[in-house]
């Protein structure tokens, strides 16, 4: 198993638009903080004994318009809105570099942009176009997960998933497998402020939500669907 980051790319250089600079504040992770997460997301992956990939592609909330120097992303509104239009130019380069670097056949799984985050949906944009390019489809299998902790946060999320387009498939989570989930959310000790008051509150949490789905679960489209 192989966790892609796509989003994980150092920020320009030169001056963090204020939203930017006020998060890494709250991360406490100093000046590299885009280094330090990829450590944190390393360390995550070690729990769940997968290799990792870091990709170029910086955070939206370092990314800025490619007619102009505003940053697409100024707000928590912004995080969970639209995507800007830049950004579906950009996803459409970074299905070429997919195309050429996902190892064929394999099994993808990416996110269903539920809760509506920005870097969700960029990303879910960019693994469809290559999927559904003429000339790869068979390729690759696509399956996609709910977004935790964003679903976590309103129930309805998951009904927004139309069971007349989607199927999902339930995994069974072991008590080894949950410690192991676990601890790889606890290794991504920055964020944990965002979602949570403290790492306790991210076990409860977690464990609340692995009991209502019966483990976790992953969906695919019915008849090649690919919206809800």
């Amino acid at each position: 198993m192989s966790i892609w980051t796509v989003c994980s790319g150092d920020p320009p250089a030169g001056v963090l638009s204020p939203f930017a600079a006020s998060l890494h504040m709250r991360w406490q992770l100093g000046p590299e903080a885009v280094a330090g997460r990829r450590l944190e997301d390393a360390a995550s992956c070690r729990q769940l004994n997968a290799s990792y990939r870091h990709l170029t592609v910086p955070d939206c909330i370092y990314r800025q318009g490619g007619d102009s120097e505003n940053w697409l992303y100024t707000s928590e509104e912004a995080l969970v809105g639209i995507l800007h239009r830049d950004d579906y130019r950009l996803a459409t380069a970074l299905s070429a570099e997919l195309a050429a670097t996902l190892p064929a056949p394999a099994v993808l799984v990416c996110p269903l942009s539920l809760g509506g985050h920005v870097d969700h949906q960029f990303t879910r944009a960019a693994v469809e176009q290559v999927v559904d390019k003429p000339g790869n489809r068979g390729k690759w299998s696509l399956w996609y997960y709910a977004d935790y902790p964003y679903v976590a946060r309103e129930s309805s999320h998951l009904a927004e998933i139309s069971t007349e387009r989607w199927t999902f498939t339930s995994f069974t989570i072991t008590q080894p497998g949950f410690e192991a989930w676990g601890r790889a959310v606890a290794a991504h000790s920055s964020q944990i402020s965002t979602f949570w008051p403290d790492v306790k509150a991210m076990w409860e949490d977690l464990e609340a939500y692995s009991r209502r789905l019966g483990g976790v679960r992953l969906w695919q489209p019915i008849k090649n669907e690919q919206a809800f």
